[in-house]
């Protein structure tokens, strides 16, 4: 892993301080878990280190990640933000982490997308609608032992609506 940053390091040069610069950035205008923003971080570094398709796959990348739990893709080794700079200038981390491939990473605090999700399922608990209580005829149909049915012919076995009704309604008089 070393040996890839630091050849990463010397192909950008001078690049390379333009992709701290961006996090620096993303933290002075306290923007945190925007999606857009990480994929135009994302972006900038990755063409601070491969060029084009880098920066193509930093902005994906820095996109798909941006907020809440994801399932690692490939392994991955992951560092202290703050000395992100260094490990671009070729100094070490204080420590890293191996991240296994398909390994469940999730925020220990609610990100965005997990409050924004809380309060859309509490509105739209909220704006359900009242269940309408049943006039006296549905209550009527609903009991089984007022149902006539058809005896025979096309009907049979159908429920007579009409005779039904007839008998609903010498029943409220």
């Amino acid at each position: 892993m070393k040996a890839g940053v630091k050849a990463g390091i010397k192909r950008a040069g001078g690049k390379a301080k333009l992709g701290a610069g961006a996090v620096l950035a993303e933290k002075a205008v306290d923007v945190v878990d925007n999606p857009y923003i990480s994929a135009a971080e994302g972006a900038i570094i990755g063409g601070a280190v491969g060029g084009v398709p880098g920066a193509i796959a930093g902005g994906l990348i820095g996109f798909v990640l941006a907020d809440g739990e994801r399932i690692m893709p490939v392994d991955m080794i992951a560092i202290p933000a703050y000395q992100y700079s260094m490990v671009l200038q070729g100094k070490e981390p204080t420590f890293q982490i191996y991240i296994k491939e398909g390994e469940l990473v999730a925020p220990v605090l609610p990100t965005d997308m997990m409050m924004a999700q809380a309060t859309v399922d509490t509105v739209q608990g909220s704006l359900a609608p009242p269940k309408r209580k049943l006039n006296a005829w549905q209550r009527y149909l609903k009991q089984k032992k007022n149902h006539i049915k058809f005896k025979s012919g096309k009907k049979k076995g159908q429920l007579n609506l009409k005779a039904m009704s007839k008998a609903f309604k010498r029943g409220r008089k």
